[in-house]
């Protein structure tokens, strides 16, 4: 029952109150509400009077309300409807409990703001600091898709943020709402019982024992992953002479690194959904060993050239049957240089090939 009175000047000798009168009409205009009285009412000086201009009867319901995630303690509020014909004008409300313990005990006041028929409104008028409550935020990725486009592998991820609260109502029963952030770009995943300038608020029923609430957004992200350093050029075209092995192997496809990440993806990815991510890592293993294959012959060539500039040095600083022997060293380093050369050059094409299937080509 909400009373709203107005009262003149109080005196030291009030005289016995009359009956109540018939309610007061009311009629709402811009930025104001005004109750005209069904009958005049004459005071003389020093009386006094005390008006009624509403008594209805409003449905109210008694909520917990969390405005802020951080609270310890949710708020103690009543979700009040104006079923009437009026405007409900704006004012302060006093609560006072209605069973139990709380039978006509004061609970707190509340602010209430001009309602307009058929709206409903929610009031805070204290704090239960009975009810605990701990909030907690945690992040994740889901790998949804992976498709390979020439040198990028094009990956689809679900970010999901997950809010979760963790009430302890102590054997208290009764409706939570929760007023959470909108997420722009992301999808709740959670029931939505209204929205407005608050952001999005969800309803829980308590039953009184300890319980643990977890809602998610969900937002789809895109990211591109390079197979291989594009600043290199196409590996295709590339002469392996021209380039620092060791510092350029984790750059080209099969190096180290690129082949981790894919296995790593595709532990995250279903099995029913890793077909491309299983392909992948199948054609970049073999891609590994081809080129740790052409690293081993490349060495054993860089090996081989370094001895062969050597022995040309020693063979132009001889004479005699030393230089003989020079040449003769001269002539095998040149041989194995040439060996080793070719078959650093036949690794370098077999792993160009693997390139070449790599990119569907």
């Amino acid at each position: 029952m909400l009373r709203r009175e107005r009262a003149a000047a109080a005196d030291a000798a009030r005289p016995a109150p009359a009956e109540l009168a018939a309610p007061a009409l009311a009629a709402a205009s811009a930025g104001r509400v005004a109750f005209t009285l069904p009958e005049p009412v004459t005071l003389r000086g020093g009386e006094t009077a005390n008006l009624p201009f509403l008594d209805a009867r409003l449905p109210a319901e008694r909520v917990w309300w969390v405005q802020e995630l951080s609270a310890r303690h949710p708020l103690q509020a009543l979700r009040l409807t104006n079923n009437g014909n009026a405007i409900l004008p704006a004012g302060l409300a006093t609560v006072f409990g209605t069973a139990g313990a709380e039978s006509g005990a004061f609970l707190g006041d509340a602010e209430i703001r001009a309602m307009a028929p058929g709206e409903t409104r929610l009031l805070a008028f204290a704090r239960d600091r009975d009810v605990l409550l701990t909030s907690s935020n945690d992040q994740s990725e889901r790998l949804t898709a992976a498709d390979l486009q020439g040198h990028q592998l094009k990956l689809r991820f679900l970010r999901i943020e997950t809010l979760s609260f963790a009430v302890d109502p102590r054997g208290a029963r009764g409706r939570l709402l929760l007023d959470l952030p909108r997420r722009p770009g992301s999808t709740p995943r959670f029931s939505i019982a209204s929205e407005g300038d608050f952001g999005l608020r969800h309803e829980a029923v308590l039953d009184g024992k300890p319980t643990t609430l977890r809602l998610s957004y969900e937002r789809e992200m895109r990211r591109d992953m390079p197979l291989w350093d594009q600043a290199l050029g196409d590996p295709r075209l590339l002469v392996w002479r021209d380039i620092d092995l060791e510092r350029d192997a984790r750059r080209l496809p099969g190096g180290p690194g690129t082949l981790e990440t894919l296995r790593e993806l595709q532990t995250r990815m279903p099995p029913e959904d890793a077909g491309t991510l299983t392909r992948l890592v199948e054609q970049m293993g073999k891609q590994r060993e081809l080129l740790d294959a052409f690293r081993a012959a490349a060495i054993a060539a860089q090996a081989a050239d370094a001895a062969l500039t050597r022995a040309r040095a020693a063979a132009e600083d001889r004479s005699g049957g030393s230089r003989t022997v020079a040449r003769q060293a001269l002539n095998a380093a040149s041989a194995e240089a040439e060996r080793t050369g070719t078959a650093a050059d036949r690794a370098w094409t077999a792993w160009q090939l693997g390139v070449e299937a790599l990119l569907g080509g």
